[in-house]
């Protein structure tokens, strides 16, 4: 039994508290987001840019039920986020050809960029390097185009907030604010 899995099943309060002892703690609102060049299940290379972006980490972990339901939730979401000009990327320490069977089981139009050795996830506060493997902490980044991290979330959040926070990051923008 790994690791995640006998974390699920601690009683919630021992849980939480070895979580804040033991987890990185996320990327704070307001820094810039490290430098990252990563590959996608179509081969396709992609970094961050000077636009919006959500960026979630995910671990590839296929019996967890929660995983498939955040891809689908994002799927769902992607042309709104397409709309407001928001790129999309999950990142997943699996290699390309699981990356391109989650992307056909779920029917993901946006890319899933692998992150072997899961180093990028490390950067980004949303891995812990165990003896044998690293584990990645599900996290999830909205960044603007100046690269600077505007809203930090652990967990699988849902998309429908997140893209209401995004129309609202992008009018206090516009608006000057």
């Amino acid at each position: 039994m790994g690791i995640g899995r006998t974390l699920t099943r601690l009683p919630e309060p021992f849980k939480d508290l070895l979580k804040e002892r033991i987890w990185p703690a996320p990327l704070r609102e307001g820094e810039i987001v490290p430098e990252w060049h990563l590959q996608a299940q179509d081969r396709s290379w992609h970094r961050q840019g000077p636009h919006w972006s959500v960026l979630q980490f995910v671990p590839a972990t296929p019996d967890d039920p929660r995983v498939g339901a955040a891809l689908e939730d994002l799927q769902a979401h992607v042309a709104a986020l397409k709309a407001l000009k928001v790129e999309t990327w999950v990142v997943m320490t699996e290699e390309e050809a699981s990356l391109q069977a989650i992307a056909r089981q779920h029917g993901l139009t946006f890319p899933l960029l692998t992150d072997r050795g899961a180093s990028v996830s490390r950067l980004f506060k949303a891995a812990l390097q165990l003896p044998l493997r690293p584990l990645v902490i599900p996290t999830l980044y909205v960044v603007n185009p100046q690269k600077k991290i505007r809203l930090s979330n652990r967990g699988f959040p849902s998309i429908e907030a997140v893209l209401r926070s995004v129309q609202a990051l992008q009018q206090a923008t516009k608006d000057g604010m």
